[in-house]
Order: C-alpha cells, then structure tokens, then sequence
C-alpha cells in the first residue's frame, strides 16, 4: 500500500469547521401532524370521527371508528408484536384505538428482527431457481396455470410471510400515527374484512413486497407474475376513512425488479384496493407516489356496494388505478394528479371507468408531462361512464371524456349517470389544488395531502391552512438542458450545461464518458441532474484529482477541491450517474496525501439516486459546511466503492438500500485492508451517518477491513455512525470492527449496529448494539427529519 490507513494526512485538515449551533429535530414522519397554538393535546386527534358530509363514509350513522373506547382498549404500539395484541385484545367487538408511533417493520419475527424471503421459505422446499426451472413456458408451456410440488411451496412460503406481515383489522377501530414520530408501517398489509367503523389515518405506508409472487402464463398474451399483497386492503368493508396517509413502493421501485420469463417479476400489488361488496368509503388527503396498480374499486364486474369518494389526493408518478372502478358510485373531487414519470413509473391512465361503474369527477387538478396528452387521461371499457365539470389539465377547463372519445383511443366512455353526489363537504374550485395540496416545489402544500391539521379531534379542516415547513430553495426554474458528448445536443460538458442552468433545472445528461470535473455551486438550488438512459453505467463523469495533486499556479487540491463532482446547492437530485475518481496511489508514489474524493456533497435536502460512486480513498464527502447546521443528504439504490474512510464527513447523511464493495488492496487474511467510514460529526449534532437495509460485500480477505473510525479533528467532533440491518461481509473484523484514529479512541465516538447479518456481523464487548427503543429512533426518517419534517425516503 503506498499510503497508510493508519494516518489522516494533512490534506483533509483544510476543510474548516465553524457556524453557530442549530438544532436538530427527530422523528418526524412522512406524514407529519402540524399542531396549531389553539389546538387540543395531540393524543385528542386519535379519538377525532370522519366530519359530516365528508363523502360516502359519513352516510347513515357515519364513521367513528374507536372513539368509544375506554382506557383500556387505547394502545400505543412500536412493535409488529405490540402492533398485534393490540389489534386481538379484548372481546370481540370492542372498540379500540390504536396509536402507532415510529416505524414498525412488519415483517419481523417476535424479537424484531426483520424476516428475509429465505427466512419464509425456509423448511416450506421451496426455491426460486426449481420454481423457475418447474414453470419455464418452454417446459411448461403457456396453457395452464403452476401446479405441483413447487407451486405447492410457493403457496407455502407466502403462508409463512403473510403470517408475519398481514394485519386484520376488527370493526370500531382506529389507526393513527402518532404526530411527530416518523409513525407508518414498513412491509405490512392492514386487511379490513367484513368489518363496519373503521380508520386508518396519519400513516406512511411503503414496501409491502411479497416474496413470492405467482407465474401465471394464461394471464394475457404473454403471462405475469402476480403478487398478493396491498397495502391497504378493505374486503367486504363498510364505513370505513383512510385519512392522510401516503402510499409507497419505496424503497423498492419497480424498476429494481428483474425480468424472467420475459415478464417483470413483479412484487407490488395495489395500494389501497376496495373490493368484495365494501361500501361506504372516503379516502381523503392522502399521497400514492411512485406505483403502479394502485386503487382497484371492485373485485369483479359484477361486485356489488361500492360506493366510495376520493377528495384532495395526490397521484404522483402513478402508472395506472388512480382508480380503476369496475362498478359502483365512485365520486372523484378536487385530487391532484401529476403525470410526470418518476423513478421509472411511467404513467399509462389515471381513471379507469368499467363494467357500469358510475363515476362523477369534479373540480380534480391534472398536471400534464411534456410526453402524455388529455386523451390519455381516462380509460374504460365501454360500459362505465364518467360525468363531471370543472376539470383543469394545466390550468385550463378541459372535458376530459369528451377528449378521450374524440382520440379513438379505445372504446368510448359513457357521460350519463345514474346519481347526484350530496356528500361533498370541501368542494372546491380545481384552480387551487396545486398551491394547496402539490406546493410550489411538488412537495405537499400549506393544507394538503400529507399534513393532518389538529382541529379539536373532530378531523381535518381542509379550509384552514396550516404552518407548514420552509419552501425548497431554488425552483423557479424547470427547463430541461440537454447534454452529449458528440456535440448532438446543446452542451458537449455537464459543466457547461450547468452554467447555463438556473435553479430548478434539469441537467439531461445522454450516454457517455464525460472526462470533466463538475461543480454545482449554492445559487443552483433545485438542480437535478440526470442520466438520459436511467442506467448509471451508461453516464459516467470522471477525473483523477488527489488532495495531494498540485494545481496550475500552486499548491495542491486538498481533499474537498480533489472532488471530481462537487454538489453545494440544497435541494438538488442526482439520479442515473456514475461518478469516479480514477486517481491511483500506485502511480503516484510521491503524492503523500492520497485521498481523492469521487462526490462532495455539501449542501442540504440533497438526494443521491439510483447511481454510483466509486473511487479508493475518500470516495463521497458528506460535508456540512458550518459544523452545527442542518445539512441533509439521502443515499437510495446507489453503489458506492472505496477502501479508506470512502464514506465520511459531518453532515447528516443516509444511505438506505444501497451496495457497498470494500475494495481488496491485498492485506493477509487477518490484516489491513482499510476502512468502510471515517464520520467527524459535531457533538451538538443527534445523527451523523447512518446505513440501513443496505448489502456490503468485498473480495477481500476475511477480517481485513474495519468498519469505521472516528475522525476528530477538533474537540467538537464526536463521530456518529449506525449500520442496521445490513449484511456484512466476511471481510469485516467480526471480533472488533471499529478502531481508533489519531489518538481518538472508537470508544468515545457515537458508534453502534443493530440487527445485521452475514458472516461479518456479530456481537460483543467491542461491537456495541442498539436496543430496540434506540433502534427505533435510528432511522432513515430520523435522521433526515432535522426542522422541516423533510422525508424524501417515501
């Protein structure tokens, strides 16, 4: 090795600490209550009813859910485990309340453990490589459905997951998020079935994967693979209010699945599906972003009940079901849909009318993308009808049937219906919604989906705007700059594209090798810079600067300047990039100070997806430019490659499902192969860096790298790093992954993991553990919470 590990050389000195103190709010969840001065205590909104005319809910007696119970049947739960008592306690029938506070990961065995797929179908014989081989359509062929053994232990392996991860929901039942929590459910399904008074509000609801979705190879022209699970799903429901809740695949997108028998091996099912004679539903300011199948109103063409209103919901990078209604009397009134693809999922309809459904669409808000046209709005089948007035496609009053039918796209849509809605309380003209419920910067507004206003316990008031979190910095902008390498578009460098920006626009960046180093200074406040083909392999952005390399008129770099790409401004998105820093210490003997720095990433609300950042030394600075202050970045689906403290910094940063390679720089079995994090952060500071749900692997040999060290370049900086639920290479020191640095001991720095696994996890004196209540408040959302409730994980 032709630099030490062992010492911190000088370079990375010059980055200063300084700035006053701020402090840092946690907890704060994807759909945070905002609790006004004159409001009653929040533990009141738990026992708030559906108000009257909100919808169909509140027909007949109305929706009430667990406002009668008694101190006894009032819960507080954390836990999968806590989570099902509550929900079985007592006699049946009894109504109940239910505050969930903080994320419970639904499937989780009893000591709270989170399951993996192999964990369900263990001992069932089950197996993904002999399913395939069973039903590959050339031996099996396309004319009938799986049977036999393996289709058997499929069935049985989802048995077991489903045991862990499906809630039934009894009658007279509320189920609220604590405000201010980070309060949702992870990998569960709330099941109301054939129950009366029920509801859900004030929850974030994301990642129901099933482990293992069914091959249908009759299912349409060329099969599909067909999961089972929603993540709210009413069967046979009355009565029931789903309240300002958001929906989300997160962070499993559909573009991360893989392709096998040349179909999408699709692992979502809906969202929130009203099926088998449920009726009597509202679904109210609620978020759905980032799915596919998402409401499914009617079992078959020939269920019955169903009548259901949807008011003030955002549908953001929604493909399809937004809803689809086979039949019943569906009320659509002032939602906002945005058509705009995000992480993959493109749009293909909004509304879906079908098989006699009745639907009425009111005053609801479509943002149009450059690539959809109103045509496409709406679909059906030829027997349902969708009436209405007051519809706006970008602003402007637009009779969306009308447009459909004048397409020919498919078959016509009818305009008559057989009813007049009267439950309509907050109707409101359309020209609003996007202020109201999408705000300035796409994010929720001062009263809109995703916040849940205190009003007395009584439910929300949709016309009293609430306090709401300081606007993004920086997006008035919203054009597209275009870059390629062969001159075949405005810019041949990302920098030159990114001089001409202005704040709130895209850098599109096409296939190719850009040899160039980027800076995105603070005045480009909602940047977004993207690769054109969604595959970072395809764009890279590369250099080869060290901190120790000597710049044209002296001096040298020093670790920051050494970046190949530098991100200073907030709100900025990088998604679909690699970035590297290709400098080697081999060839570069007489350069002392090796690090070299692939991503500086200094600014605040800042999001890193579905990319890669590869480099040796130093490869991604998370840098919070005053020591105290609130610098907040997000790390999804990326791949990061290094192999001395290539993850470090003090800023807040998170790196949540993403692949980390510790890089072999051939040390003995048992030696030094180098180290996974080096984080500085401010004693003042709760949360430094965490990793969670995350894969670390390595060709290194066993017991070669540590996981961190604590960088202490002045008294203030007392390092803080969790890693959970992760797996752990063999390469990790199982009997002590943590070591000290200048003379800091590990022991005194923040340093701890909780629930990973693999051959290099483990425990011990020297391999500190959170508890589950510490675990709890050592999340994604935690940690990204600061003093905006900001949570770009859902």
């Amino acid at each position: 090795m032709s630099a030490s590990p062992h010492r911190r050389p000088t370079g990375r000195r010059r980055l200063a600490l300084a700035g006053a103190a701020t402090l840092v709010a946690a907890g704060l969840g994807a759909v945070p209550l905002v609790v006004r001065a004159d409001a009653v205590a929040p533990a009141d909104l738990a026992h708030g009813v559906l108000p009257a005319r909100d919808g169909w809910a509140a027909s007949g007696s109305g929706t009430t859910g667990g406002r009668a119970a008694d101190a006894a049947h009032v819960f507080t739960v954390s836990t999968r485990a806590e989570l099902v008592r509550a929900l079985s306690a007592g006699p049946a029938g009894a109504p109940r309340i239910i505050r969930v506070k903080g994320l419970i990961h639904a499937d989780a065995d009893d000591s709270g453990k989170p399951q993996s797929c192999a964990d369900h179908a263990a001992g069932t014989g089950y197996s993904l490589d002999s399913y395939l081989k069973a039903y590959d359509p050339a031996v099996w062929g396309r004319a009938k459905v799986p049977s036999g053994d393996q289709e058997d232990a499929r069935r049985a392996a989802q048995a077991r997951q489903a045991a862990r991860m499906v809630f039934t929901v009894p009658a007279r039942t509320t189920v609220i998020g604590v405000p201010g929590t980070g309060a949702g459910i992870t990998g569960g399904s709330l099941v109301v079935k054939n129950a009366d008074n029920v509801i859900i509000r004030n929850l974030s609801l994301t990642d129901v994967r099933d482990c293992f979705p069914q091959w249908d190879p009759t299912d349409g022209s060329t099969g599909n693979w067909n999961s089972a699970y929603d993540a709210v799903s009413l069967r046979g429901a009355t009565h029931v209010w789903v309240d300002h809740n958001s929906f989300s695949d997160a962070p499993h997108p559909d573009a991360a699945n893989p392709v096998r028998f040349g179909r999408e091996y699709q692992v979502h099912d809906g969202a929130l599906d009203i099926t088998n004679a449920s009726d009597l539903v509202t679904v109210g300011y609620n978020t759905f972003s980032n799915h596919d199948k998402t409401m499914l109103i009617g079992s078959s063409d020939k269920d019955t009940g169903l009548r259901v209103t949807l008011h003030h919901n955002v549908f953001r990078g929604i493909v399809q079901r937004a809803p689809l209604a086979r039949v019943g009397r569906i009320h659509l009134y002032d939602n906002y849909y945005d058509t705009t693809p995000s992480e993959g999922y493109a749009h293909s309809y909004s509304v879906n009318s079908r098989a006699g459904a009745q639907v009425v669409a009111q005053n609801n808000y479509w943002k149009l993308s450059s690539d959809r046209k109103t045509s496409q709005l709406l679909t059906g089948d030829g027997t349902g009808a969708i009436a209405g007035s007051g519809n706006l496609v970008g602003g402007a009053p637009v009779d969306l049937v009308a447009a459909h039918n004048a397409a020919g796209s498919g078959k016509k849509i009818k305009t008559a219906v057989d009813w007049r809605p009267t439950l309509t309380a907050g109707l409101e003209p359309a020209a609003g919604l996007p202020a109201k419920l999408a705000g300035t910067s796409g994010k929720p507004g001062k009263a809109g989906a995703g916040v849940l206003t205190e009003t007395g316990g009584k439910g929300p008031a949709p016309s009293a705007p609430a306090p709401s979190a300081p606007a993004p910095s920086g997006r008035a902008g919203g054009r597209t700059l275009t870059v390629a390498a062969d001159g075949s578009a405005a810019h041949r460098s990302v920098q030159a594209a990114v001089d001409a920006a202005t704040a709130g626009d895209t850098v599109l960046v096409a296939r190719g090798t850009y040899r160039e180093t980027v800076n995105v200074p603070a005045s480009k406040g909602g940047l977004t810079l993207k690769g054109a083909t969604g595959n970072a392999e395809d764009v890279v952005i590369t250099y080869d600067n060290a901190s120790g390399t000597p710049k044209p008129g002296g001096g040298t770099y020093g670790t920051a300047g050494s970046a190949t790409a530098t991100f200073a401004a907030n709100d900025i998105t990088v998604t679909g990039v690699t970035v590297e820093n290709t400098w080697e210490r081999s060839a570069h003997p007489d350069v002392k100070d090796t690090q070299a720095v692939a991503v500086n990433a200094s600014g605040d609300r800042q999001k890193y997806l579905n990319s890669r950042f590869i480099g040796h030394q130093d490869t991604v600075l998370n840098w919070a430019p005053s020591a105290t202050g609130q610098y907040r970045q997000y790390f999804r689906h990326c791949f990061i490659a290094g192999d001395v403290d290539f993850v470090f910094g003090n800023a807040t940063a998170v790196y949540d499902h993403v692949n980390i390679t510790l890089r072999d720089r051939g040390a003995a079995a048992g030696g030094l192969g180098g180290y996974l994090a080096a984080p500085n952060t401010d004693a003042a500071k709760p949360y430094g860096i965490l990793i969670t749900d995350s894969t670390i692997s390595s060709p290194a040999r066993p017991g070669t790298y540590y996981l961190g060290r604590p960088w202490h370049p002045g008294a203030s900086a007392v390092g803080q790093l969790v890693i959970r639920n992760t797996s752990l290479p063999a390469a990790v020191k199982t009997e002590g992954p943590w070591t000290d640095m200048g003379g800091f001991s590990w022991k005194s720095a923040r340093f701890a993991e909780y629930a990973n696994t693999g051959p290099g996890a483990g425990t011990g004196a020297n391999r500190p553990q959170l508890g589950a209540d510490r675990a709890a408040v050592h999340t994604a959302r935690a940690y990204l919470a600061g003093t905006d409730g900001w949570n770009p994980t859902g």
